[in-house]
């Protein structure tokens, strides 16, 4: 066996270079007098140092080489592709987008993966995810993702696993390297970036400097074919709907008496539809037109990739105090800029459209208003009984698109000290963790909602200081003076901070006659507060935008764990841990974890692991404002088309025939709760790992992993109350929504609580092979995931696509590696198994026939070449992504019955649709 715990360090010490942040005598051992050292190395998983890389976890490691063959710049998006991944937030979110991207592993929610660096916690938003792209590709070695819960061994957040991002250690010299690519045949996307690292290192020290500039730019979603095309009844010319309860017999008259068409005539929702059609500031009772399906394409006004800037600073530094003692430090520091584009702001006023809009009135007195009576929002101040408010809706396109642009940084200081306890087998380590987060937020482009009741209001004149509004005289009807009187920018604040104090010891306990017993203890305290600050438009509602109160809010955890390796007997190793844990918003909790590895031979390795994992609330899970959000639905009770009746549906008794959503985007209420405890999981994982020594350079790994979520803090979701009312089959989910008599959804709140469950369940397989050849060395390999199960609240999701959230059955990457001499040349090949769409999977084919039923499977190749000129030190690399230009399939002909924002998912397709051709040039001095 020593023989082989030899050749495994050695493999060890290939692999990971330097990997220990300490070398000290105490992490060597002799296993018997005269032989070789063996380096124990702590692997990500364990706080053990062991001998041996393959552990009872299943670990993915990304060496530095892997990140560079990619031609991704942010490392968020080189580990989005990895098949484990699941679907998460990234640069391709545009509305709803924030400049940040997450991972997600086994499609839990980033919030349920831990993101370390070298070990230790990195700075998180309020929700408890990690912006991968606050931490510099430039300053990687590598990165190890931990495919199992691992909360007994780090503690909250590492349900579904544990990405560890390891920074570069003993760098000397100097290294510059700069980057560009765009997509070929639409010039667009264009990709900077460029870093420069320095380092030294000498026998008592060491420092490194990492500096690195991104630029990715914007592509528009109206340059691809799929995103072109996203319809609003939200004209430019704009939409007024008239009850004719609602107005007095002589303007229903004169209404009919133009020869507009009185719909539902005779019915209690009978009304008029009407579009203006007049020219500049004309208004009259024949400016109009029945609307005729009028609708407004915002597509082209949106973008499809967001564009950002990021600069980033990483120092870290070493320094033995004695021969026992070092001092270690690191700092890093990220400024991104970023923005997202959304079309003119769409203006919606009467009670179908909220409370807010609600308050606004069309008063007779009003110099545009033709129709010679107020209009009122709401039903309250009108004095009719049965009175049911007009509906309007228009298009700011005057006052130009929505900008977002966020100014965010990111600094996170570490200082500690380890070192071992004199010739014992011991080492220690203490550390000091400050992290901050801030980001200021500017958006362009909104409405006051409060001004434009005075612009439509009965004393708006200059003399009041105040410019009446026209939304009835059709294309240019608005001014600039009025969008100057209506419209504002918000700036709203959010920012994160975080203090982390860490000890930790491990060593040999104990000797059994199978061998050493490890050991590892260690304590934590952590303390995060948080706040988000809304403008105070924002929070009072007074605009057409959402709604958003403030959040301020932390908690402390304490924390101490204990973990051990015990060997049984020749082959077998048992490894228990538990961790205690002390909460100051829910109170106290423990997990446990046991992995089991057992080695029947020197080629095989079986495993498994068992453990317990939580996730504490975040504190915007528990101190978040109330918010308002509008997203896409349809309303099952729309009425048929062709006869106008409500469907027979439990949920849509009330509702008048004739009915149809005024709006497909419906008003929902966000809301959290302080009373929230923790989530709960349990996870499962039994593998394989084979490397046969018959065939040098093979390797062979299979994991079943079975992780079970109970108490998920999460929304019940808007779509499923909607359709849990609708069909009965909840009938409690109805509680939760408010309709006015016209049946339009006003409100629907969606709470968070600690009631749903996740089941995911699958195998994993990689298999990899390197040989050499007169032709040069080749490397293999696969990685495949088979999804087995994914399921929330008992609903299967496996092979489904709901929006851009997808659940694909298989989704795996095959990368053939070849290298000789000066040259090295890579393809990789990703591919994305068949779904079928939500629509289908819920029976709503029959509503929208131009649906498609089923996504189509995606493969898309990604091809590099490369050449050294070691006279130079300079390594030039040139590359293609998406070599086909693969386009992803359509959920729909256009984007309006699309669940996704885009027509299709953003998360597990490429988004330029294009072949995205970059150069890499990196010289070292």
């Amino acid at each position: 066996m020593l023989n082989n715990k030899v050749s495994k360090a050695v493999r060890l010490a290939i692999a990971f270079g330097a990997a220990s942040t300490a070398a000290f005598s105490a992490s060597s051992f002799a296993a018997e007098e005269g032989a070789e050292k063996v380096e124990r190395i702590q692997v990500t998983g364990s706080r053990i140092k062991r001998t041996d890389l393959e552990s009872a976890s299943p670990v993915l490691v990304l060496s530095r080489d892997d990140l560079n063959v990619s031609g991704q710049l942010s490392i968020g998006d080189i580990l989005q592709q990895i098949p484990a991944a699941g679907a998460a937030l990234n640069t391709a979110f545009n509305n709803g987008g924030t400049g940040a991207t997450n991972m997600d592993l086994r499609n839990l929610g980033a919030q349920r993966l831990l993101v370390l660096v070298n070990g230790k916690r990195w700075v998180s938003s309020l929700g408890s995810t990690v912006d991968l792209n606050t931490i510099p590709s430039s300053a990687i070695e590598r990165v190890e993702v931990v495919k199992d819960g691992a909360s007994a061994i780090y503690g909250s957040d590492a349900i579904a696993g544990v990405v560890n991002i390891i920074t570069r250690k003993d760098f000397e010299g100097v290294e510059v390297s700069v980057y560009g690519g765009e997509n070929l045949k639409y010039n667009d996307g264009r990709q900077y970036s460029a870093d420069i690292t320095v380092g030294t290192t000498s026998d008592r020290g060491g420092l490194m400097f990492n500096a690195s500039h991104v630029t990715q730019q914007e592509i528009w979603a109206g340059d691809r074919d799929i995103s072109s095309m996203g319809n609003s009844s939200t004209t430019e010319k704009g939409r007024l709907r008239l009850t004719s309860s609602a107005i007095s017999p002589g303007l229903r008259d004169s209404l009919l008496a133009q020869g507009y068409t009185e719909n539902n005539a005779g019915e209690s929702n009978a009304g008029f539809d009407l579009v203006p059609n007049g020219a500049g500031s004309a208004v009259g009772l024949d400016s109009f037109r029945d609307r005729a399906g009028d609708v407004y394409n915002y597509a082209p006004e949106n973008y499809l990739a967001t564009p950002q800037e990021r600069n980033s600073f990483y120092v870290q530094a070493f320094y033995d105090l004695s021969d026992d003692v070092r001092f270690v430090s690191d700092f890093m520091m990220t400024n991104r800029k970023s923005s997202q584009l959304l079309a003119a702001m769409p203006l919606t006023i009467g009670a179908s459209f909220g409370a807010a809009a609600s308050r606004v009135d069309i008063h007779e007195n009003n110099i545009y208003n033709p129709f010679g009576e107020t209009l009122y929002g709401d039903a309250s101040r009108s004095g009719v009984e049965g009175y049911i408010p007009f509906a309007g809706q228009r298009r700011f396109v005057e006052a130009g698109n929505r900008i977002y642009r966020q100014n965010d940084t990111t600094y996170r200081a570490m200082v500690g000290l380890e070192g071992g306890i004199g010739d014992t087998s011991w080492v220690w380590d203490a550390s000091y963790i400050y992290g901050k987060n801030s980001q200021d937020v500017l958006t362009t482009g909104l409405l006051n909602l409060t001004r434009i009741n005075q612009a439509l209001g009965d004393n708006c004149s200059a003399a009041t200081s105040c410019v009446p509004l026209n939304l009835f005289g059709g294309a240019g009807s608005i001014t600039q003076d009025m969008v100057d009187f209506v419209t504002f920018d918000s700036v709203s604040r959010e920012g994160l901070e975080l203090k982390d104090y860490t000890v930790n010891f491990a060593g040999d306990a104990f000797e059994l006659p199978a061998g050493v017993v490890g050991m590892a203890v260690g304590f934590e305290r952590r303390e995060e507060s948080g706040y988000d600050t809304p403008d105070p438009l924002t929070q009072s509602g007074e605009t057409s935008g959402n709604q958003r109160d403030a959040t301020s809010g932390g908690f402390r955890l304490d924390e101490a764990y204990v973990e051990l390796s015990i060997p049984v007997f020749d082959g077998l190793t048992i490894a228990p841990a538990i961790r205690f844990s002390d909460h100051s918003a829910y109170g106290s909790n423990s997990t446990a974890k046991v992995g089991v590895e057992y080695r029947p031979m020197d080629d095989l390795l079986l495993r498994g692991t068992w453990a317990e994992g939580y996730r504490a609330p975040s504190i915007s899970d528990l101190y978040a404002g109330n918010a308002d959000a509008y997203p896409t639905l349809t309303d099952p009770c729309n009425s048929d088309a062709d006869t106008g009746v409500v469907p027979s549906l439990p949920g849509c008794a009330g509702v008048p025939n004739g009915y149809t959503q005024a709006n497909t985007q419906i008003r929902e209420t966000r809301v959290s709760s302080p009373d929230l405890q923790p989530e709960e999981s349990e996870s499962k994982t039994f593998g394989i790992v084979y490397n046969p020594s018959y065939v040098d350079g093979l390797e062979f790994t299979i994991d079943y992993y079975d992780i079970e979520v109970e108490n998920s803090i999460g929304r019940y979701g808007s779509n499923r109350i909607l359709n849990e009312c609708t069909s009965g089959s909840n009938a409690s989910s109805c509680d939760y929504i408010d309709r006015d008599a016209n049946g339009n959804i006003v409100d629907l709140r969606n709470f968070l609580q600690n009631s749903g469950t996740y089941n995911v369940e699958g195998i994993d397989f990689y298999t990899a092979y390197k040989f050499d050849t007169q032709y040069g060395s080749f490397r293999t390999s696969l990685d495949l995931s088979y999804v087995m199960t994914n399921e929330f609240d008992g609903e299967d999701q496996v092979g489904v696509q709901y929006g851009d959230a997808g659940y694909p059955e298989y989704k795996g990457t095959f990368a053939l590696d070849w290298s000789q001499g000066d040259f090295d040349a890579h393809w990789q090949t990703r591919y994305v198994d068949r779904m079928q769409n939500y629509y289908d999977v819920v029976g709503y084919t029959p509503f929208y026939p131009g649906m498609a039923a089923e996504i189509g499977s995606y493969f898309v190749h990604d091809v590099s070449v490369g050449y050294a000129l070691d006279a130079y030190n300079t390594k030039l690399t040139l590359g293609v992504e998406n070599l086909f230009a693969k386009e992803p399939s359509p959920e729909y002909i256009n984007n309006d019955y699309a669940i996704s924002t885009n027509n299709f998912s953003v998360t597990e397709y490429d988004v330029n649709m294009d072949r995205f051709v970059y150069v890499r040039a990196t010289i070292k001095f």
